[in-house]
């Protein structure tokens, strides 16, 4: 049976998510919480949840101010983010904040299950990370995943991912120009690394970039 705790302002939300949530398979909602406030201030969970499951948008602090503090105590909690709506820098800090995955609140039943499901399995909710992953069996070897990742590109395309990547969140237009190559030849550096680990946006690459901790052997 795996555990899910609800932190969620709305009562009626947290009721109709629990009820269906524990028809959905072997999931129990052990805990529930009506602000991050409330969620923090009884921090360490004992016995620890399989799932997080988080508001981002809550009274008093949000669902991505609770990841940051959840970060700046480096807890290993799993969290799965639930919004209405979610800008593409939203979803970008809630990973570097240590968020597992996210989705939205009119998802189907299908999708909450395959999320819980790829959050207490692979460790994160995110189809391109699972693609991956399916695609690229790392248990069947003693190399680092880093190792794996990075033989299958070019020095160019390392390049390119780590000014992807870079904090000021340059456009592909810039990256070219910090590159010294044309818009063309970025485009080509892109849709190999598309194609090679089924990612689909630059959202994906960062994403990608921060759950296989590449960054700093790039």
């Amino acid at each position: 049976m795996k555990t899910i705790i609800l932190v969620d302002d709305h009562v009626i939300v947290r009721n109709g998510l629990k009820e269906l949530i524990e028809k959905l398979g072997e999931f129990k909602i052990v805990r529930e919480f009506d602000s991050g406030d409330d969620f923090l201030k009884n921090l360490p969970l004992e016995p620890k949840p399989d799932l997080v499951m988080m508001d981002l948008t809550m009274p008093g602090l949000s669902g991505d101010e609770v990841m940051e503090k959840l970060s700046e105590m480096n807890s290993d909690l799993p969290v799965l983010i639930l919004t209405l709506n979610a800008e593409e820098a939203t979803i970008v800090k809630l990973f570097r904040n240590g968020a597992r995955g996210y989705l939205r609140k009119d998802c189907s039943a299908e999708e909450l299950r395959n999320a819980i499901n790829s959050i207490t399995t692979f460790g994160y909710h995110h189809n391109e990370f699972l693609t991956y992953s399916l695609r690229n069996n790392f248990e069947e070897t003693k190399r680092p995943d880093y190792e794996l990742i990075l033989d299958q590109m070019s020095v160019r395309e390392r390049q390119f991912l780590k000014w992807v990547c870079h904090e000021d969140e340059y456009t592909y237009d810039q990256i070219a120009s910090l590159m010294e190559v044309t818009a063309r030849t970025v485009d080509g550096y892109r849709e190999s690394l598309f194609d090679k680990f089924a990612i689909k946006s630059k959202t994906g690459l960062v994403l990608f970039v921060l759950k296989h901790e590449l960054m700093k052997h790039l």
